[in-house]
């Protein structure tokens, strides 16, 4: 009996110990600058007209990008997908939009009319805990899955469009 209580203690740690193992090996923020960036920013964007987009955009600029691809920014709470800019191949940027305007709710004592209301937006949660101003940068380097933490990422002036 003693010996078998002996041998679950230790598979018992073992398996703990590989758990706490496998935490340990996942994907860690990196926090020296892997990437050669030349200027990242973020700008906000207002559109001037009631009822028009607002949002903001982030803008990365590398130095050089052989094997480099930005994938996604994190940042403000919100998952940004970034992309190569069509005219420069090294700028990436990513765009924002909040959603323009909340639905009027319909409110009836005929359950099939509050029906047709629309379900609220589900907006993805992050998987990182950010302070203001930083961003997390999701990227592959050599096809191999990388990310990066900028610690403050600077606001350009304020851009307006009418829209």
């Amino acid at each position: 009996m003693n010996t078998l209580r002996t041998v679950g203690t230790i598979i018992g740690s073992l398996f703990l110990f590989m758990i706490h193992i496998q935490c340990a090996s996942g994907q860690q923020l990196d926090m020296k600058n892997p990437l050669p960036i030349k200027e990242a920013y973020f700008q906000k964007i207002l559109s001037g007209v009631k009822g028009g987009a607002n949002g903001f955009l982030i803008a990365i600029e590398l130095k050089d990008t052989s094997g480099i691809n930005l994938k996604y920014a994190y940042f403000k709470g919100k998952k940004v997908k970034l992309a190569p800019e069509s005219t420069n191949k090294i700028v990436y940027i990513g765009h924002y939009m909040y959603p323009r305007q909340i639905n009027d709710l319909i409110m009836s004592s005929d359950p099939k009319e509050e029906f047709k209301n629309k379900p609220p937006g589900i907006t993805e949660k992050i998987p990182f805990a950010l302070k203001e101003g930083e961003c997390v940068i999701e990227y592959t380097k050599d096809n191999k899955q990388e990310i990066f933490k900028l610690d403050n990422l600077p606001e350009k002036p304020l851009k307006n469009f009418p829209m």
